[in-house]
C-alpha cells in the first residue's frame, strides 16, 4: 500500500506546480519509474483518480516511462540490460565476458519527467 503515499505526493506535486504556473487543469504526469520499483501503474493510477476528485488534477493522464535495468561489467567494461522477469534467484552474468563483476547503474528511478498543465 506504499503507493498511496508516492500518488499522495505525485498529486501534490502537479498541483503545487499547476499553482505555481497559474494554471487551471492538470492535464497529464509523466513519470519515469524503475524496473527495479515494486510500484504498479494500475495502483498508481487507481488511487490517482480516487484523491484527486475535486481538484485541478481530477482526470489527469498518468504516462509512466519504463526505466529498464542496466548494469555496468567492470571487466570487459560494456553495459547490459537485464530483464527482470528472466531471473529467479539465478546468478546474474555479464552476457558479454560472463563474469559477475558488475554495478547496477538504471533500474531504480522514481521520479516525475513532467506535468502538463493548461
Amino acid at each position: 500500500m506504499h503507493e498511496i503515499g508516492m500518488t499522495q505526493n505525485i498529486l501534490n506535486t502537479a498541483l503545487k506546480y499547476a499553482q505555481k504556473t497559474n494554471a487551471r487543469k492538470v492535464v497529464t504526469i509523466v513519470l519515469r519509474l524503475g524496473a527495479l520499483r515494486d510500484i504498479k501503474k494500475e495502483w498508481i493510477t487507481h488511487y490517482f483518480q480516487y484523491i484527486s476528485r475535486g481538484t485541478p488534477a481530477e482526470g489527469a493522464e498518468i504516462l509512466v516511462l519504463a526505466d529498464p535495468i542496466v548494469c555496468h561489467c567492470h571487466d570487459c567494461d560494456k553495459d547490459f540490460e537485464i530483464n527482470r522477469d528472466q531471473y529467479s534467484g539465478e546468478d546474474i552474468l555479464c552476457p558479454y565476458c560472463s563474469k559477475q563483476n558488475y554495478t547496477l547503474i538504471a533500474g531504480t528511478k522514481f521520479q516525475i519527467e513532467g506535468v502538463e498543465v493548461i
